[in-house]
């Protein structure tokens, strides 16, 4: 079973995306600020790290670059409603496995994170 740390401040959507996500099969905590978070990252067993990337305190980008700094080696993606072109280039050029878009693509979630799990190579921000 892979486990998913899911990273948001608002506790309605991480709450449903929890349970929509264990309804396929997924082990997934909970962090809602970005200091919990990476607390949990200290001792890795999470085989994701999906993240919003506003949250209170610190954002998504910085939990990324600070994985990156500590050499947390999981793989990283953003789930989240800043979809816009400038934000996708900044996680694309941070080489983020996966950028999901909660307006466009929120009901592919379990998909998407299949395909990312048997076809890694293929997924690009």
């Amino acid at each position: 079973m892979k486990t998913i740390l899911l990273i948001d401040s608002d506790p309605v959507t991480a709450k449903l995306t929890s349970k929509f996500l264990k309804n396929y099969g997924y082990e997934v905590s909970i962090a809602q600020e970005g200091k919990e978070a990476l607390d949990r990252l200290n001792h890795p067993e999470y085989d994701l790290v999906l993240s919003d990337t506003r949250l209170r305190g610190l954002g998504g980008f910085d939990i990324l670059k600070l994985m990156r700094r500590c050499y947390i080696d999981v793989p990283f993606g953003f789930l989240t409603s800043e979809d816009d072109t400038v934000t996708r280039m900044e996680a694309q050029s941070l080489g983020v496995s996966l950028f999901i878009s909660k307006r466009m693509d929120y009901i592919n979630l379990p998909h998407l994170i299949s395909r990312f799990f048997t076809r890694p190579e293929e997924m690009v921000a």
